[in-house]
């Protein structure tokens, strides 16, 4: 086991020795903006096997990989739109993001369902050190299981069997690390992102709150309010994506509202598509969730209501957004991504990419 301690003056050396360590199968403890980390390269079978001897950790428990940017992350999970969105706005940064694996990882990494988190660390050296090594590392805290966080070497150290220590072939010691908890983990495999792990990162922060229905509709009027020149110079497209009684519909609800239409919005599950005409231009409801291809749907010529002072709000979007994106965007119209997540029983994070 070889200690090398990172500073300014020796960094291009010590991201040399790491990548050399990396490609020879090694593991190597490393520094990251949460804690240290422990990592082989995670294309490395016999790498992985070692790195999970060392961890105690059983097969079949997922192991997050840590990427240089997102197109290397696409070369190893299936990035759908709901991803990206997390990508452009929290990453790099404290998040894991769980999409479905590609299978181009050594096994023990993916999980049983076939889901791999991914992680790009606000960390410049590592981002470094993995752009040079130019493929992902595995992304899992460097503590023995159920051990202290580690925030400095001796955490580590002090905590391990020399059995464990003798798997460890390089650290690099920057010190002393702030005392952040470990990263916020997201699902994306689903049409709206899950808070699985609350962490470093309270992604509730970066979105609104809501407590019960009548907020949600509250959220809608305003959301039509800010938006109000685009739906009269542009004309306005809305992918709603949630789980049942998320709130989808409570918030078109109140667009409706703030557009001066005064017949009762309902679901349109079963109808597949509402129209309604306000005073304030039209609202276009639609819920694809019984459609089973885009055939169906380019039967209620849908497209032609793709202009100014015309709503569309689409529940259950994320089948339907490429299909959609390509006319929105050849048309000029705006297009507007929400995401309403589950907290709790009756509490709602309303994200709104816009």
């Amino acid at each position: 086991m070889k200690i090398l301690k990172l500073n300014v003056k020796n960094k291009k050396s010590v991201i040399d020795e790491a990548v050399t360590v990396f490609k020879k199968g090694g593991l190597v403890v490393y520094p990251t903006e949460t804690c240290y980390g422990a990592g082989v390269m995670a294309t490395n079978e016999n790498a992985v096997k070692k790195l999970l001897k060392y961890k105690k950790r059983p097969s079949g428990k997922a192991i997050s990989i840590a990427v240089a940017d997102i197109n290397m992350a696409r070369k190893f999970v299936i990035i759908n739109k709901t991803a990206e969105s997390v990508y452009e706005k929290f990453l790099p940064g404290p998040v894991t993001v769980v999409s479905e694996s590609r299978n181009n990882v050594a096994d023990g990494i993916a999980s049983e369902f076939n889901t791999l988190g991914v992680r790009i660390p606000n960390f410049a050296f590592m981002l470094d050190v993995i752009d040079k090594l130019g493929s992902p590392i595995t992304a899992t805290s460097a503590n023995s299981a159920g051990k202290k966080t580690p925030y400095n070497v001796d955490d580590i150290l002090d905590n391990l069997s020399e059995n464990q220590k003798s798997l460890i072939d390089l650290i690099i010691d920057a010190g002393q690390l702030p005392k952040n908890p470990p990263s916020t983990v997201v699902d994306t495999t689903q049409e709206s992102m899950q808070v699985l792990r609350e962490g470093s990162l309270d992604i509730s922060k970066d979105g609104i709150l809501v407590a019960n229905e009548e907020e949600m509709r509250e959220h809608g009027e305003k959301f039509m309010e800010k938006n109000f020149s685009d739906l009269t110079e542009k004309g306005l497209l809305i992918f709603l994506n949630a789980e049942l009684g998320a709130g989808k519909t409570q918030f078109v609800k109140g667009i409706a509202k703030s557009m001066g239409i005064e017949e009762v919005v309902k679901s349109p599950t079963y109808s597949i598509m509402e129209e309604y005409d306000a005073p304030r231009g039209k609202l276009i409801h639609v819920d694809t969730w019984r459609l089973t291809n885009i055939s169906e749907l380019k039967q209620l010529m849908i497209s032609k209501y793709l202009k100014k002072g015309t709503v569309i709000a689409i529940e259950w979007s994320a089948g339907v957004e490429e299909y959609f994106n390509e006319m929105a965007n050849a048309k000029g119209i705006k297009t507007v991504k929400i995401d309403i997540n589950y907290i709790d029983a009756n509490k709602r994070c309303l994200m709104i990419w816009d």
